[in-house]
């Protein structure tokens, strides 16, 4: 087994995607605007110069399942690990400027 170090090493944004049926037994963050928030994501970060250090991916369940919003999970260079249940859409502005705070927290080499 290798380590590597990847450019994003900054922050990685986990957005849990699951997507239960109408029904199932837990509820899942994927009817809850979960791509639309990672997509919004990924294009305000490259807007403020920061993707390619940050990456936010979508993930399959993190075993939270709110009834209601997105799991948001991340990560900062030093191993801090923070999780968020969040609107979509009423709670992104705040979780980007989160995102970035912790890039500027971890010093200019953090890229």
């Amino acid at each position: 087994m290798k380590t590597i170090s990847p450019q994003w090493k900054q922050c990685v944004v986990l957005v849990c995607a699951q997507s239960r049926p109408d029904g199932a037994k837990k509820p899942s963050c994927g009817h809850h605007g979960s791509a639309e928030l990672r997509a919004w994501l990924k294009t305000r970060l490259r807007e403020e110069g920061v993707w390619g250090r940050v990456r936010v991916v979508t993930t399959s369940c993190l075993d939270v399942c709110p009834s209601r919003g997105v799991i948001v999970s991340f990560q900062g260079e030093k191993g801090d690990q923070d999780l968020r249940l969040m609107d979509a859409q009423k709670d992104r502005q705040a979780l980007l400027e989160e995102i970035i705070a912790l890039g500027e927290e971890e010093g200019p080499n953090s890229s």
